[in-house]
């Protein structure tokens, strides 16, 4: 209650001031409607049929998804046996695209329980070297008999002209008690960073010299957690800081912890604009980046909430931004992207809300039609110099809500459509809940 917690008199001692209390900008969590898609069967989705890959991009960049590690203790396997096979696929359809496992720089880990987490660990830290890729890990409602789903992005970097090397990779990894940021608690790097981009692993509370959660409860998790992130952002690069972030995601457990992690966020990014405001004098508004927030089972070390994000060390001054909202009959979709002023990269944000609480049934083609193809106008309103392929369109949707398995072919379906030979990996996350009456939120990273 006293708004400061106390690491002993360590020199990670870190205080939180008013930031632990409540923001009279929170808003109560949505009620759940409930709704029933036409032709509704709760199919649940077939992991097994769910691998893919985006293109190439120009600049060397393409994204893998759909791993999967099957595992059914009557089968007679266990869970080292799955996770290795699925490693190997991994690299077999690596090796046919040009690839290896050195160049995967950002992996996506999503486990049907936490209590595989050393499991797979063991076998993980096995698959990469000593400079190992950042790496997000969450638990989320895969079905019985997939032990975990892993989405990865690639980057083939060639000696340019010159002998100069283009796009280099510098990598953070971090194994040691430190008092500025938590050391990796898996086979990962803190930070990868390709060119201008980082791409950083996602952070939960610890306190850096004991590596215990932080007590406090979620406010104050929201905030160490956070912090994490920055002083990452600043190692790798000096001056970068939580107003460079062009995509971040936050995993929470609880719908409760939704506006919180909202407030905070938006507060920390007041903060920067502050702070870049008093050293440049612009008027300018800096664009930030977009952030999804959405609900899963359970988090490393039980942790409450959990922070990933991508920076890009630009001008924030000089990027684009677009958004607009499309309304239909019981639902809207919302959309917006960022474009890096470099032009280098963006990122896309669609979601599809439900409005009328009268509903009661929805074709789900339709929506689907106008979500994917909302998608597209925003990819051709990118600038003329933005060279960026769409990669990887991951779509958070709510479990239960409508059939998976309708889901996963009509996105298909509608980006091969809309996209050709442009169509990014779909990668599906099914998760207990989202913001107010979201039922999908779509990311999407170009590159």
């Amino acid at each position: 209650s006293s708004g400061t917690f106390m690491v002993k008199s360590c020199s990670c001692e870190v205080s939180c001031n008013d930031d632990i209390f409540p923001s009279s900008e929170e808003e109560e969590p949505q009620k759940k409607i409930p709704v029933m898609w036409t032709s509704l069967k709760h199919n649940p989705l077939d992991f097994t049929k769910t691998f893919g890959s985006s293109g190439r991009s120009l600049s060397g960049y393409q994204w893998f998804s759909g791993i999967t590690a099957h595992f059914l203790p009557s089968e007679g396997r266990n869970a080292q046996e799955a996770a290795r096979e699925a490693f190997s696929s991994l690299q077999a359809n690596m090796t046919s695209e040009g690839l290896k496992l050195k160049d995967i720089i950002l992996v996506h880990l999503y486990m049907k329980s936490m209590k595989d987490f050393n499991v797979i660990n063991s076998v993980y830290m096995t698959e990469f070297d000593l400079c190992p890729p950042a790496r997000v890990c969450v638990e989320t409602l895969l079905p019985d008999g997939v032990l975990f789903c892993i989405d990865c992005l690639a980057h083939k970097y060639d000696v340019a002209v010159d002998d100069v090397l283009r796009d280099e990779k510098l990598v953070m990894h971090v194994q040691s008690i430190s008092h500025w940021a938590p050391a990796s608690i898996g086979p990962y790097s803190q930070s990868v960073k390709v060119g201008e981009v980082l791409y950083c692993a996602g952070q939960i509370a610890l306190v850096p010299c004991t590596m215990q959660l932080v007590s406090g409860g979620v406010r104050t998790e929201a905030v160490v957690s956070l912090r994490h992130v920055e002083r990452v952002l600043q190692a790798m690069s000096q001056k970068t800081a939580l107003h460079h972030v062009i995509t971040a995601s936050c995993y929470v457990t609880d719908s409760k912890h939704i506006p919180i992690a909202r407030s905070i966020w938006q507060k920390k990014l007041r903060e920067c604009k502050k702070v870049e405001d008093s050293e440049t004098n612009h008027d300018v508004t800096a664009v930030c980046g977009l952030l999804a927030v959405v609900v899963i089972p359970h988090l490393p070390r039980d942790a409450a909430i959990e922070w990933h994000v991508i920076a890009v060390v630009d001008d924030p001054l000089q990027r684009k931004h677009f958004a607009m909202k499309m309304l239909s009959e019981g639902f809207q979709i919302e959309c917006e992207f960022v474009e890096s002023s470099s032009a280098s990269c963006a990122s896309v944000s669609v979601r599809l809300s439900l409005i009328s609480p009268s509903t009661s049934h929805l074709d789900l083609d339709g929506p689907l039609h106008d979500l994917v193809a909302t998608f597209r106008q925003a990819v051709e309103k990118l600038s003329e110099d933005c060279s960026a392929s769409p990669l990887s369109f991951r779509a958070f949707f709510k479990e239960g809500i409508f059939d998976a398995e309708a889901l996963q072919t009509g996105l298909r379906e509608y980006l091969e459509k809309y996209l050709g030979k442009k169509t990014p990996a779909l990668i599906l996350v099914p998760v207990v809940d989202l913001p107010g009456k979201e039922v999908i939120h779509i990311t999407c990273w170009l590159s």
